[in-house]
């Protein structure tokens, strides 16, 4: 063959190729478009994904195409389609030895179970998907461990490096979308962040425009939350940008609505609803009915949050049924919960009930027990709000429990994770005298050896290797000694709160039981329970870094209050518990009086703004007079949140009191206690009520 025939052929060859790539690019384009589409209009989409014309040659390309039906069938709700498709992948993954078929199949079943508002099984699911990715897309590589990340701020998206030609990472972002859902829904907004930059980086390197954008959105109200809005705000005109030079109505809209979300982070109420608004038309630009429902989810909070609740309810209801069409449990859970708290909102008490239990249903199936708590707080303030005393009261008990359990559980992570760590030294010091050990062993040989040969020279070393021992020796005392300091140390962490450096109810608990261990018919002292008035304000009007600010300024404001030997406990959100064993009743109306006082005189500082902050207080010397009856230190706890939430039901800003309780047996006393509103108008119960100083002046 001459020489120009070899560069016709090599030319030919290099057209081919390059005609080859161009048309698996075009068919990866088409599928990617059918699987959006189909997230709104599944029949169509599964109709022409059906007929599309792929070899079973071209494995990536058949891959795509079944992952696309699954992703389209599982998040319409069609579980026993979406399995046929994920069945079809397995068997693509054993026939072709396609491990990344396997992972799509792992990510479809994770989006079924995701779409049927199992949370916590989806992320689960998606975290396998993840680490199974690793080898084929580096970038997944520093999921695993702390590894560096690009920060929230902008970044040049040309300036990624290409991502591996092995790596599907379609399937890997759909996963980091997932696991970034679920740390927002849980509250782990640094876990959420850390998924969502995987999730651009992953999409940039890939030179994905559409899922940067979309990406880079989300990044910027979850920045929001975790950094600030200063953080945030450079993500919002990058994800701006990006939404107008695609010119595509959905980024649009989800982009208005993630600046409508930063707007309700900041306070903005106003902002939030004009955003939201907006957003609205752009979603029906986009004919998009699901992302509409998203739309109305937002907004109906928004109108809840002005006042407004008809119009929350029709938004609410505007939404339901496109939800209900999609079977998608995921979004009809915010739907319903803002609908029921509009219709108590207009006096429909029974309806939004009904509601609160589809709701409560509805976390518990998705494991979110977090989102359960304020779901019941916010519905035992509606009820207050709408004259329901009673059921407020048995609400917030509910609500109280559970936010005891979910704060047990994150303490008990927390220590499991202090556990792991100090496991890790420990064994880390154990390997280090080991291999010290090891040397003296080998040093202790070699002595012998040298000690047929000179026995003046055994002898020093004979000494040497005892000075050696004795130093060893006082080494592993020492190291004893420090894991035994670790350990305390440890214990004190657990009994303190990580916020406000309190005690806990874990530290509360033990004194309780050594109070007990010295004897006694049962608790004797004061007890005080402090609660935050309209705490929830602050964290939807100025951010829950204002929230937390707050709470460190009660807490230290408490703390001067108090006596120095009365012991100050974080009980619970945004409630306190004060212990005072030794002081007279008298002492403990004045010391209730005290607390309110000096925390509700001037305002709290917030972002260079005051925020006036009052409490209401719940209180008791036990035993009460007249009759002086013994009682458990559970019982008088109770006893003194049903004070609180008297105090509370007459106004906030305020301290109750029990003076004396008419009971001259145990079983009147916790008749009382059943029904504690009653017997206080029967006059059974003595309280004594000494108001804040803002009601004071008013």
């Amino acid at each position: 063959m001459t020489a120009r025939a070899w560069m016709r052929a090599a030319w030919l060859a290099a057209v081919g190729l390059a005609f080859a790539a161009g048309a698996r690019a075009g068919i990866g384009q088409r599928i990617d478009q059918l699987q959006r589409q189909g997230y709104d209009r599944p029949d169509a989409a599964l109709a022409e994904l059906r007929r599309l014309p792929i070899p079973e040659a071209e494995v990536a390309a058949s891959r795509l195409r079944l992952l696309a039906a699954g992703i389209v069938a599982a998040q319409s709700g069609r579980q026993a389609e979406a399995q046929r498709w994920a069945d079809a992948l397995h068997r693509q993954a054993r026939r072709q030895h396609d491990d990344q078929a396997a992972a799509a199949a792992g990510l479809v079943q994770a989006l079924l179970a995701h779409n049927a508002g199992r949370l916590d099984v989806a992320a689960a699911g998606a975290g396998k998907v993840r680490d199974a990715l690793q080898p084929y897309c580096p970038v997944l590589a520093r999921a695993a461990g702390p590894g560096p990340l690009r920060s929230s701020a902008v970044v040049d998206i040309d300036g990624f490096q290409p991502a591996a030609a092995a790596c599907e990472y379609r399937i890997a972002w759909q996963a980091l979308q997932l696991l970034q859902q679920y740390a927002v829904y849980t509250g782990d907004w640094a876990g959420a962040d850390r998924q969502a930059k995987l999730a651009r980086e992953l999409a940039a390197s890939a030179g994905d425009d559409f899922r940067v954008a979309w990406s880079t959105g989300d990044l910027a109200w979850i920045a929001a939350r975790s950094e600030g809005i200063d953080a945030a705000l450079p993500l919002l005109y990058q994800a701006q940008r990006l939404a107008q030079r695609s010119a595509d109505p959905v980024l649009q809209a989800r982009t208005r609505l993630a600046e409508a979300r930063m707007a309700a982070q900041r306070g903005d109420r106003e902002g939030m609803l004009r955003l939201a608004e907006q957003a609205l038309p752009l979603a029906k630009a986009a004919a998009s009915p699901r992302l509409e429902a998203s739309v109305l989810s937002f907004l109906s909070d928004a109108y809840a949050k002005l006042g407004r609740p008809a119009e929350a309810l029709r938004a609410a209801e505007r939404g339901l049924p496109i939800v209900h069409r999609h079977l998608d449990r995921h979004a009809e859970l915010a739907l319903v919960n803002n609908a029921g708290l509009a219709k108590i909102g207009l006096q429909r008490v029974a309806e939004g009930l009904k509601d609160l239990l589809h709701v409560e249903h509805l976390t518990q199936d998705a494991g979110l027990s977090a989102l359960r708590a304020e779901a019941l707080r916010e519905y035992d303030e509606a009820l207050a709000a709408a004259g329901d005393a009673r059921g407020a009261l048995a609400l917030f008990h509910r609500e109280r429990e559970l936010s005891a359990e979910v704060m047990r559980l994150q303490r008990e992570a927390m220590l499991s994770d202090l556990r792991q760590a100090n496991d890790r030294d420990r064994q880390q010091r154990h390997i280090g005298l080991q291999a010290r050990d090891n040397q003296l062993k080998a040093a202790a040989l070699a002595s012998q050896d040298l000690a047929h040969r000179v026995w003046a020279v055994a002898a020093l070393l004979v000494l040497l290797s005892a000075a050696l021992l004795a130093l060893v020796y006082r080494r592993v005392r020492a190291t004893q000694r420090q894991l035994q300091s670790s350990q305390a140390r440890l214990r004190v962490q657990s009994e303190r709160d990580p916020l406000t450096n309190l005690a806990n109810r874990r530290h509360f608990l033990s004194v309780m039981q050594t109070t007990r261990a010295l004897g006694g018919s049962g608790f004797e002292g004061a007890l005080l329970l402090v609660d935050i008035d309209h705490f929830k304000h602050v964290n939807d009007g100025h951010g829950h870094a204002a929230g937390d600010l707050v709470l460190c300024e009660v807490a230290r404001r408490l703390s001067e209050a108090v006596r120095g030997d009365d012991l100050v406990v974080r009980w619970g959100g945004e409630e306190f518990l004060v212990l005072a064993l030794q002081v007279p009743a008298e002492q403990a109306e004045q010391l209730a009086e005290r607390v309110v006082g000096h925390i509700g005189r001037r305002p709290v500082v917030v972002q260079g703004k005051p925020v006036q902050v009052t409490v209401s207080v719940g209180y008791a010397r036990f035993p009460l007079p007249p009759h002086v009856l013994p009682v458990g230190w559970e019982q008088a706890i109770n006893l003194a949140d049903m004070a609180l939430y008297t105090a509370k039901n007459q106004g906030r800003n305020r301290a109750v009191g029990i003076v004396a309780a008419q009971a001259q047996s145990a079983p009147e006393l916790r008749h009382i206690e059943g029904d504690f509103d009653r017997a206080w108008h029967e006059g059974r119960v003595t309280l004594k009520v000494a108001p804040g100083p803002l009601a004071l002046a008013a």
